[in-house]
């Protein structure tokens, strides 16, 4: 949902079996009507089949831009965007330019794609719901208005026998329970909806704890080897603590490199003397 017409009043797109996304707007009384098919260089748009309609403001420019997924049996590319030549009131679509991670397509099946800032750096990153009930999470690497995508995590893992996780997770995140971070909701093919909070310990900072900026505000993406500097300021010592979400410590960490090849991708916390951080590890 979106307003879609900036006329104040939340409307509704929709994608479809088949393919295609339709617009519904609200009227002035709160009913929904049908305002006809998305359409893109002036023909409508379809996709390969169970099309994913996400909206926002991919390169923001200060307009409406579609993410899209679908199916892709066949498919070379199962994420793309469509990129609002026109206006924020009135988007009018040319050409699909696809969506990329290490410089390749998605091909996985049933894509879910999301837009949202996970980590809080201030780029949005990539989260996607795909078959055998995974959710993804692909860190942005790139900027706020020309994303890119590396390796990713799953925030959900893959449940190919039973599919009791959701199959194909849509993903949203709110504040379910009010406690200061985002949880994620999800529902699927089937009609079931998931309620996962999040359990990241309380006190956890993402900044330095005194203003001072000798660490990153947001998270580094590390494969294989996490490389940690010299502590700086005087008193400091090169030391620091690697620990897992829940906070059990994981690594001591020496200056210089440290071997993390074996730790399982996900996101890990980093407490040191110069304050606390968080890192993402990929295979």
């Amino acid at each position: 949902m979106c307003d879609w017409n900036n006329d104040g009043r939340l409307d509704l797109i929709t994608g479809e079996r088949n393919g295609y996304f339709t617009l519904f707007l609200r009227t002035e009384a709160g009913t929904l009507t049908n305002a006809g098919r998305i359409q893109a260089n002036g023909a409508e748009i379809k996709t390969n089949n169970n099309s994913w309609p996400h909206v926002c403001d991919w390169n923001r420019d200060g307009r409406k831009d579609l993410l899209v997924g679908q199916e892709g049996i066949g498919q070379p590319c199962n994420v793309f965007v469509y990129l609002n030549e026109g206006t924020d009131s009135l988007p009018v679509f040319g050409d699909s330019t696809p969506v990329l991670h290490d410089g390749r397509t998605f091909n996985d099946y049933r894509c879910v794609p999301l837009l949202e800032d996970l980590d809080r750096d201030g780029k949005r990153d990539l989260v996607l719901g795909e078959w055998y009930s995974s959710v993804r999470l692909y860190a942005n690497v790139g900027t706020d208005t020309n994303p890119g995508f590396a390796g990713y995590i799953n925030l959900v893992e893959p449940d190919p026998d039973s599919f009791l996780n959701g199959n194909p997770p849509r993903v949203n995140f709110t504040d379910w329970d009010g406690d200061g971070d985002r949880d994620m909701i999800t529902c699927d093919y089937y009609g079931s909806v998931f309620l996962r909070r999040n359990i990241t310990p309380i006190g956890i900072a993402e900044t330095m704890y005194d203003g001072r900026t000798t660490m990153n505000v947001g998270p580094t993406i590390v494969r294989g080897v996490l490389f940690w500097s010299e502590a700086q300021g005087e008193g400091r010592e090169a030391k620091g603590v690697l620990s897992d979400a829940l906070g059990r410590r994981v690594l001591d960490l020496v200056p210089g490199a440290n071997d993390v090849s074996r730790l399982a991708p996900g996101v890990y916390i980093v407490r040191s003397a110069a304050g606390v951080g968080k890192i993402i590890v990929t295979r």
